[in-house]
């Protein structure tokens, strides 16, 4: 399943984990006596689905281009401009064409950036042309306060937040539950109701939506680009090799009483892995007054790595 997301109004981040936590939220309103047995099938390596981070797309009248997030890569670039590895550096997002050529192999990154005057970039956006739609896309600091529970204590913090403008984001959701379909939809009717984040009582986060179903990203290979952020088990990181590229992110989390949770580490979303299984990652517990899950499979996409062909 694929999911537009048009925002209506300052619009938070949405990685895989913001995502699974909104869903997770929503399916409690709406399915609370389903929601321990689905976070146990989680714990124990059995999600019933699996969720991408949330990515750009332009929408140009009736189409829409995705982008995804640009491919961890461990070419030699050294022979490159510095001007073109500087401009390439800002970029976090490929155009879905220029992603699925790199992955089926008709183009290589060495190419792409030897003829890289040819492309149009657009804030963090890489492109194979312009495609004449007037775009826009800003971020917003914005301050919030925090009332501490414990002792009235009010702190301000910031917060941000993204304005679009013919732009939006996209997601993508695989089911190993088919059961979970229609309990999906209905949390994202709840949730556009309500909104994403944490100030919807002040009209942010909210947003209008398309789903596409029926849409899959399987294709065979002997390495996977996770599209979310991925925590990986011991099992995992034993498998971790020199075919594997990758970036790693952190985060911590903060509860409603302002308990600051413990740092949690992940892959970022482009990352490369040899070999290939259903489930990678896990989800883990953090937090000691009111624990929060933090969600980290991957959502894989299978690819042949050349360079893993040639020298395996």
């Amino acid at each position: 399943m694929l999911i537009y997301i048009k925002p209506l109004s300052t619009f938070p981040k949405l990685h895989s984990d913001t995502l699974f936590g909104a869903i997770t939220y929503a399916i409690s309103e709406l399915y609370p006596d389903i929601l321990d047995q689905m976070l146990v099938d989680f714990e124990e390596g059995n999600p019933p689905f699996i969720l991408s981070s949330a990515f750009p797309v332009i929408f140009n009248g009736e189409y829409k281009i995705k982008f995804f997030p640009k491919i961890i890569m461990d070419n030699d670039l050294s022979e490159l401009d510095s001007k073109v590895l500087k401009n390439y550096k800002k970029i976090s997002y490929i155009e879905e064409e220029i992603f699925f050529d790199l992955i089926n192999g008709s183009l290589d990154e060495l190419d792409l950036l030897r003829n890289y005057d040819n492309y149009y970039k657009f804030s963090n956006l890489l492109m194979k042309k312009d495609f004449n739609v007037d775009i826009g896309f800003g971020e917003n600091i914005l301050p919030n306060n925090l009332v501490n529970r414990l002792n009235n204590e009010t702190k301000i913090f910031y917060s941000n937040g993204d304005s679009y403008k013919n732009l939006g984001l996209f997601f993508l959701i695989d089911f190993h539950d088919d059961d979970f379909r229609n309990i999906i939809e209905s949390a994202l009717k709840f949730l556009k109701d309500r909104g994403f984040g944490k100030d919807v009582s002040t009209g942010k986060g909210h947003f209008d939506y398309e789903v596409e179903k029926n849409v899959s990203l399987k294709f065979e290979g002997n390495t996977f680009i996770s599209l979310s952020r991925y925590i990986p088990t011991s099992s995992d990181l034993k498998k971790i090799n020199d075919y594997s590229y990758y970036e790693i992110g952190s985060k911590r989390g903060r509860d409603k009483s302002g308990e600051i949770r413990k740092q949690v580490h992940f892959f970022k979303e482009g990352s490369t892995f040899p070999n290939y299984q259903l489930n990678y990652g896990k989800i883990i517990t953090s937090g000691d007054v009111n624990p929060g899950v933090e969600y980290g499979y991957a959502f894989p996409v299978r690819y042949n790595s050349r360079r893993y062909l040639n020298e395996s």
